[in-house]
């Protein structure tokens, strides 16, 4: 296999080398995009080692994978400190993409050669990470029974204009479905890096509650999810808070926020 082509004859070899964590930790980076190390020790590691044997194991699979062009590991320069002790930030190798592809997981639009976004990007894109592994961890740990999870652009939703204009798109990082007690919730999903002004929080606002309007979610699935943003400071929580303050009526509504450290309590909580 070379590092510019995977013949099918190398993939079909490949996958016979490939475990089912293997294939999981494929699928994850592909959804995700960029995933650290840490992150995917959290989600595939063997829970009946300690926490640094498993972080340990994990950096040998990861390495692994990596010589097999599965993953590809980011320069450090780039990974930054986010990258952590635990094997760097990942996204997909060549072959990785192909596996990913084969499976459904990537489409093949959606593949990357060498270009690797910047640091804002990545930083942005292992927050919504994060807050997966944080899913994946209340799941195992009998706190919420996941049910569905999928960050962008899987999660987007496409519709029709609006008065004759061109297709749209709502764009959240992700969406999430779970179970909690006796309830059944759906959120959408907005981690937020305080890099925005109000502007841009009320176009996005405004994105949802004209989605809502249309009622495409409410026919499909029979409710509108909740859209959930998390931001990284309590000033920046509320300046947020400030922003849907300001819309009209029951449009508010719609809406939570909260810090994305305490994600998965605040989503434990909604009514």
């Amino acid at each position: 296999m070379t590092r510019g082509y995977v013949s099918a004859a190398a993939l079909r070899d490949l996958l016979t080398q490939l475990t089912p964590r293997d294939l999981a930790v494929i699928r994850a980076v592909s959804e995700l995009r960029f995933v650290s190390g840490s992150q995917l020790s959290r989600m595939f590691g063997d829970d009946q080692l300690s926490a640094a044997s498993r972080a340990r194991a994990m950096r040998r699979a990861l390495k692994r994978l990596a010589a097999l062009d599965c993953l590809v590991r980011l320069p450090r320069r780039i990974g930054g400190g986010r990258s952590g002790s635990d094997g760097g930030v990942f996204r997909l190798g060549l072959a990785g993409q192909r596996i990913a592809i084969e499976r459904g997981w990537l489409s093949a639009a959606r593949t990357r050669r060498s270009a690797v976004p910047g640091s804002l990007f990545i930083a942005h894109a292992l927050d919504v990470a994060e807050v997966h592994v944080l899913l994946v961890e209340a799941d195992r740990g009998g706190r919420l029974e996941l049910l569905e999870r999928s960050a962008e652009p899987a999660c987007w939703r496409s519709f029709g204009g609006i008065g004759g204009s061109a297709s749209s798109r709502l764009k959240p990082d992700s969406f999430v479905r779970f179970n909690a007690g006796e309830f059944e919730h759906s959120v959408f999903i907005e981690v937020d890096r305080g890099t925005e002004g109000s502007r841009t929080i009320q176009r996005k606002l405004g994105a949802y509650l004209a989605y809502h309007r249309l009622g495409i979610e409410q026919e499909r699935f029979g409710v509108f999810p909740k859209v959930q943003w998390l931001a990284p400071t309590p000033s920046r929580v509320d300046f947020i808070e400030a922003e849907i303050e300001q819309l009209p009526g029951r449009g508010r509504e719609l809406f939570g926020v909260a810090g994305l450290s305490d994600a998965v309590n605040t989503l434990l909580a909604l009514d």
